[in-house]
């Protein structure tokens, strides 16, 4: 089952809206196929793992997968009745998956058709992976990522600035890291103000190609045809706003900025994560950040800067 979830990892960020998922498949105490779930419209894992296989090495063969195989047609078959189609014997799963398509639906089929189901194997460790995922299908919302850079004496940005760009307070390190966050998360959301102000690409190009998608809060008029745009009279509440997140199948939100539109999520007590990025360095002036209750759980550093994590878990 480990071997399952490091397999899962390689579909990080770009599987949305379908969860990680990696599958194992073991005869005779050896490994015989591996697949994971590369993007959604793909072979989901376990089709993957079957494919690399040979018919007659199936028959018998315990198959571990992190998730609990679908019993539903999508833009793909359903799992369940390809691995009971192919003479495996037993199933051994990390976690029930809490989407009402599924649910339980997966595991009553493959009992049905006479094969063994092991259920809960490193069942915290399956479900973690997947938090943003069963988030989004148990509380209606999307999972929450704020993240901001500071100086050490806490500002956020420069009352103004001449030229419509970012003004850097990390260092090349921490911005590295900020476009790996950027490649996990489904969307990545700032103010109107913040568009305008610093016109930023939003992209995870430090990183790797995988870029999230666009969202721009508030404006009076449609900032590109590529953005999602959510008009500041259609939600008056952050509740409102993920409830229109969720309507659009976001299933996870990095709030980059600004200060204001990061601290209404803060003063809703609607996150889950926060990476606060602290350059060594004092301003005399400027935008206050935001500021977040409690103590961050660890503390890194990138070069000069620390990076403090917060989270609710």
């Amino acid at each position: 089952m480990e071997r399952c979830l490091q397999l899962a990892k390689n579909g990080w960020g770009t599987t949305y809206p379908n969860p990680m998922v990696g599958c194992v498949i073991v005869k005779d105490g050896k490994i015989i196929a591996e697949g994971w779930h590369h993007h959604a419209g793909g072979p989901h894992a376990e089709a993957h793992a079957i494919m690399q296989a040979k018919a007659d090495e199936l028959k018998g063969a315990t198959l571990y997968v992190n998730l609990e195989p679908c019993n539903h047609i999508g833009r793909t078959g359903a799992c369940a009745p390809l691995v009971a189609s192919h003479g495996i014997t037993t199933v051994v799963i990390g976690c029930v998956d809490s989407n009402k398509k599924v649910n339980g639906s997966g595991i009553d089929y493959l009992k049905g058709q006479g094969l063994k189901v092991i259920t809960g194997v490193l069942e915290q460790k399956a479900q973690a992976l997947n938090k943003r995922f069963f988030r989004f299908h148990r509380d209606k919302r999307p999972h929450l990522v704020l993240k901001w850079a500071q100086t050490k004496n806490q500002f956020f940005a420069p009352h103004s600035k001449e030229i419509n760009r970012p003004v850097w307070i990390s260092n090349a390190y921490s911005r590295q890291h900020a476009h790996s966050l950027r490649s996990k998360e489904q969307a990545i959301l700032v103010g109107y103000n913040t568009w305008l102000e610093d016109q930023p690409k939003l992209t995870a190009y430090r990183w790797n190609e995988n870029n999230p998608t666009k969202v721009v809060l508030g404006g009076s008029q449609r900032p590109t045809k590529e953005v999602l745009w959510i008009q500041r009279n259609r939600v008056e509440t952050v509740g409102e706003l993920l409830h229109e997140l969720y309507k659009n199948d976001i299933q996870s939100v990095l709030v980059e900025g600004g200060a204001k539109t990061l601290q209404q999520f803060i003063d809703a007590d609607l996150w889950d994560e926060c990476y606060v990025y602290q350059s060594p360095n004092d301003w005399n002036e400027g935008l206050k950040a935001p500021r977040i209750p409690g103590n961050p759980k660890s503390l890194t550093e990138y070069g000069t800067d620390e990076l403090l994590y917060f989270s609710k878990e």
